[in-house]
This record gives structure tokens, C-alpha cells and sequence, in this order.
């Protein structure tokens, strides 16, 4: 029996997380660069953009952060760009949820999300 991809286990559900991790490119290595980020939250869970659950998913957790590195950012290895096809789906799907929703360009940015989810 071969372990599930990290594509699946991104997109498994724990009981109530209080945050989410978003990765707005939906592959295997956006899956492990979200699963990365929500390891250093307390309570939180991987996703990737293309979840088929993901509205829920955003409804029920108390903040979320989507991963999406500028071309820059890319290139010092903070995770893989998205195409635009994929962010603007994913803007689409986080349409009125811009209260509990902070994008993050930039490995600064993320890490200062995990600080303010930390306190």
C-alpha cells in the first residue's frame, strides 16, 4: 500500500483548525511549501488553491494565509509562482472573505503572519 501523495494529505481536514494555509499553486511542490507554513502554526491545516472544499474549509477556519511568491520571491526559493489561471481562480473563490484572508508575496510576509497567529 503506497502513503498518499502530499497533494492529498493537503487537502485532508483535521476537526476545527483555527488557520489555513493556502498554496495558490496547486502541485505537489505548492503542497509541501503550504504544509511547511502551517507546520509552524499551532492548529493549523494545508491547502492548495484547488481544493474542491476550500470555501468550507476557509469558512471554518479563524484566519488564512494563501502563499502566492512574486517572481522574485520565487527565485530566493519561497515556493512556486502560480500561474495566473490559478490565482485568479482562487481570488474568485475568496471573493467577501477579505477579512480573515492575508496574501503573502514574499517569505517576510508569511513570516509575519505566523507571528500574529502565534500572539
Amino acid at each position: 500500500m503506497s502513503s498518499p501523495s502530499l497533494a492529498s494529505r493537503a487537502d485532508t481536514v483535521p476537526a476545527t483548525p483555527e488557520a489555513l494555509v493556502i498554496s495558490a499553486h496547486a502541485d505537489e511542490r505548492g503542497a509541501r511549501e503550504a504544509a511547511r507554513w502551517a507546520e509552524q502554526v499551532r492548529s493549523a491545516d494545508a491547502a492548495l488553491g484547488s481544493d474542491a472544499r476550500l470555501e468550507a474549509r476557509v469558512a471554518a477556519a479563524q484566519r488564512v494565509l494563501v502563499l502566492d511568491p512574486g517572481m522574485i520571491a520565487a527565485r530566493r526559493g519561497f515556493g512556486a509562482r502560480a500561474t495566473s489561471q490559478e490565482r485568479l481562480a482562487l481570488v474568485a473563490r475568496l471573493a467577501g472573505r477579505a477579512d480573515r484572508v492575508t496574501w503573502a508575496a514574499t517569505a517576510a510576509q508569511a513570516a509575519q503572519w505566523v507571528r500574529d497567529a502565534a500572539a
